[in-house]
């Protein structure tokens, strides 16, 4: 039975319970986003509270639940879908029939990666990014394009990106891995990490911290995983649409926090960069003529 009709049945649950039970099944997106504290806080219970109402609904603790929880609303949206994310329209279709069908696999794939988001984990990464010399990024493919926007905006405010594969040098990045560097890693499947098993044993015996954005599950040796519900076939795709949206929400959700940590001076640092290019656009005009 799964974790949702647990808590919708009630069954053996105490009367306080039975209140939590009720505002997780409301409040279930918020939920997935929150903190055990948050949630004792919201439904005035506590954490004992929160512990035993997971053992009841058989997960083994608030961690586990959240998961769960994701992954269930996630199947019930999946239900409820009319797109197919592999071929969101057919042959001979009205343009506006395509331009609704990609609207709504667009609107799907943001809810269901907000979902299964941890905000504490985005937030968690944009700190690392904060306080690190560098920022390793490894992505191929669509994914690398979606991490090159990504470098660009955190340049804007003064953070110093490399994109680790993008010449070919990826072993030539690799080692240039300091203590406290961020490396994070853009891979749908995982299929990378294969080829990156001697690097992430570089990266830990540096002390980096390693992050990965995927729809697989998290593996050894990564230290935190931003990770997404798996929709998308490997074969028979009209284009990768579904991932390369919840790919682009992820890195938006980390550049906004990053910028969130230190607002004021980075609005100042975006005005700043911002001036700069319109005077060298002035310049470069007035130099033709």
């Amino acid at each position: 039975m799964a974790v949702l009709e647990k808590l919708e049945r009630e069954e053996g649950f105490t009367d306080i319970e039975a209140d939590l039970a009720r505002y997780i099944r409301e409040h279930a997106d918020e939920v997935c986003q929150m903190g055990i504290r948050d949630l004792a806080a919201a439904s005035y219970t506590s954490n004992a509270t929160i512990v035993r109402l997971c053992r009841k609904v058989g997960v083994s603790g608030f961690r586990d639940l959240r998961v769960a929880l994701a992954s269930e609303l996630e199947r019930r949206r999946n239900a409820r879908s009319s797109v197919d994310v592999d071929t969101p329209f057919e042959a001979d279709q009205q343009v506006q029939e395509v331009v609704s069908s990609v609207a709504t696999l667009t609107r799907e794939a943001v809810d269901a990666c907000y979902a299964a988001l941890n905000a504490y984990d985005v937030e968690r990464v944009a700190r690392a990014i904060r306080a690190a010399n560098n920022v390793l990024l490894f992505a191929y493919g669509d994914s690398e394009v979606s991490a090159i926007a990504f470098a660009n905006r955190l340049l804007k405010l003064g953070v110093h990106c490399t994109m680790a594969n993008l010449y070919g040098e990826t072993s030539a990045a690799a080692h240039s891995a300091k203590p406290g560097d961020v490396v994070i890693i853009v891979s749908y499947r995982g299929g990378i990490l294969r080829k990156m098993a001697h690097f992430l044993a570089l990266f830990k015996e540096r002390r980096c911290k390693t992050v990965l954005i995927t729809a697989a599950e998290k593996p050894f040796g990564i230290d935190l995983a931003l990770r997404f519900p798996p929709r998308e076939s490997k074969a028979g795709k009209v284009a990768t649409f579904y991932s390369q949206t919840c790919i682009n929400f992820i890195l938006n959700c980390i550049y906004s926090e990053v910028f969130e940590l230190d607002y004021d001076e980075n609005a100042r640092k975006i005005a700043r960069a911002e001036a700069s290019e319109r005077f060298a656009l002035d310049e470069g005009a007035l130099g033709k003529r």
